[in-house]
Parts: structure tokens; C-alpha cells; sequence
């Protein structure tokens, strides 16, 4: 399955049927066509009602290519820090708990860009990647365009226990380690759906 998340509203293609059960509003489509792309997004941002577009087709793989064809793709890589009591690390951005990520600059590989992101956003050292963990997808305007992000993601680690830095200039007010008590009181009843599913799937 693959999901995008616009604001709190998804897109799914899938060829599951329980994929479908986890939304309470829904529109299930049974094709996909490229030409509909335009029409599916805008439903979604302009709808109160429904919450997620299923696109429930056998071939989702191909549909998926054929809609991420449509949109411009930028791509990111980031991270979730782990240390050695447990804790996980996080931003607070414009509001919300995050996870430090950034943009792919050219030529650089992407387990490199989630390291030198998580670093300059945290003032963090010290970081081993572990794993690669599930990619994430989101759209938004970005100058009245809309774009398609791509995030990659790896389950970090570091023994790092110095002074954390947010990188302001980024909107990043706080940086802090959280307990998986705090996560479950803080973080996911105030983060982006996208973070909050990568958050559910890889700390329990």
C-alpha cells in the first residue's frame, strides 16, 4: 500500500480490501486514471466530509507511478533518534512535534542527507543509522504549486548527551528527548498524521 497524506486526509492505493477499513468517510475507487489526479486533490482539500480516497485497483504500483507523474517530486530524508535510555528525539515546529528532516541536495546520498539534517536541526552529534524505515508522502503548495514530497526515513542512533540546539532559522523553537510515555502524552495527539503512523509502526 501506498499512502499520501494531504494535511489530515489520505490517499491510498492498495489492492487490499481491510486497507480500506481503517477510514470511517471514504470514496473507494475502483480504477485510476492520471486525468483524475486534479480531481481527487482538490475533493480533498475542499471537502469536510470525506477523509480518504482509496484507490482500490490490483495493479497500485502502476497506478501510484502514473500519479506521482502529475506532481513535481521533491525529495527529503530524515530520521528517528534513538538513545541509549529509550528516548527518542524530537523538534517543535510551527506548533506541532516533528522529526528533523530536510531536503536531498544533488549528488548526495540519502542515509548522509537524513544524518547531516537531523544534525543541523538538533545540534546533535554522534549518529549511526540502524535501519531504513518505511518512506513517507505528502502534498502541499509550495508557491501556489503543488508538490509531492517523498521523506525517507531511518531509525537513528547516538550516545550523544550534550547541550541540543534548535536550528531557528528553520522555525524549530525546541529540540528534546522524549520518553515513549511522553511521545504517547505529547507528541501524537499533536503532530502530523504522516509522523504520528511512522511514530505507531516503529516504537511499539
Amino acid at each position: 500500500m501506498y499512502k499520501v497524506f494531504i494535511n489530515d486526509k489520505s490517499i491510498c492505493f492498495t489492492n487490499k480490501f481491510e486497507n480500506c477499513n481503517q477510514f470511517f468517510n471514504r470514496l473507494v475507487l475502483n480504477f485510476f486514471m492520471s486525468n483524475i489526479t486534479p480531481f481527487i486533490v482538490d475533493l480533498l482539500y475542499k471537502s469536510d466530509k470525506i477523509e480518504a480516497v482509496i484507490i482500490f485497483v490490483d495493479d497500485y504500483e502502476n497506478a501510484f507511478k502514473e500519479f506521482q507523474a502529475s506532481f513535481k517530486i521533491i525529495k527529503a530524508a530524515g530520521g528517528v533518534v534513538n538513545n541509549n535510555k529509550g528516548e527518542k528525539l524530537f523538534i517543535y515546529r510551527l506548533g506541532k512535534w516533528d522529526l528533523p528532516k530536510g531536503k536531498i541536495e544533488s549528488g548526495e546520498e540519502i542515509e548522509d542527507t537524513a544524518i547531516r539534517e537531523v544534525e543541523e536541526e538538533c545540534g546533535i552529534k554522534g549518529l549511526t543509522v540502524i535501519d531504513r524505515l518505511d518512506d513517507t508522502f505528502h502534498i502541499y503548495k509550495l508557491k501556489e504549486e503543488l508538490v509531492l514530497k517523498q521523506t525517507f526515513w531511518f531509525n537513528l542512533k547516538s550516545d550523544y548527551y550534550g547541550e541540543l540546539t534548535p536550528q531557528i532559522n528553520e522555525g524549530i523553537t525546541a529540540v528534546k528527548w522524549l520518553s515513549i510515555e511522553e511521545i504517547e502524552d505529547k507528541v501524537l495527539s499533536n503532530t502530523y498524521n504522516s509522523i504520528k503512523e511512522l511514530l505507531i509502526a516503529n516504537c511499539y
